[in-house]
């Protein structure tokens, strides 16, 4: 991860493009257009580009510097291992929970808890 210094007025990326970053805002403020039309303004603290590395679709949105801004980045192979290391512990757990389930613990072996701990998964609401 690297932090930037970028002027105002600098263009991030366009909507469309190919992502290989992942944002985190240090300073400053960005907007946030689709069609050309500004949708909102992130500021400090706020994070954006995830979208595009976690489905390998193009970005969807342009991102412009409103401010000088101070920006870590990170590309998208360390943000990809982050990402697979997450659900790597969250599988762990979910199969930890299933196993400590004294109806399922029961009726399942730990061929059967992996499998269903592999086809659930935290929807965040």
């Amino acid at each position: 991860m690297s932090l930037y210094t970028v002027a105002a007025g600098t263009v991030l990326f366009e909507q469309n493009q190919d992502g290989n970053y992942f944002y985190i805002i240090k300073e400053g403020e960005v907007s946030v257009l689709i069609n050309k039309i500004k949708i909102k303004t992130m500021k400090s603290g706020q994070s954006f580009g995830e979208l595009a590395l976690l489905h390998s679709a193009p970005r969807s949105a342009t991102i412009i510097t409103d401010t000088n801004l101070k920006v870590w980045a990170m590309e998208r192979r360390n943000f990809r291992k982050i990402i697979d290391h997450i659900n790597n512990l969250n599988h762990s757990e979910t199969k930890k929970y299933l196993a400590s389930v004294p109806f399922l613990s029961k009726l399942m072996n730990k061929l059967i808890i992996k499998k269903v701990a592999l086809i659930l998964r935290l929807n965040p609401f």
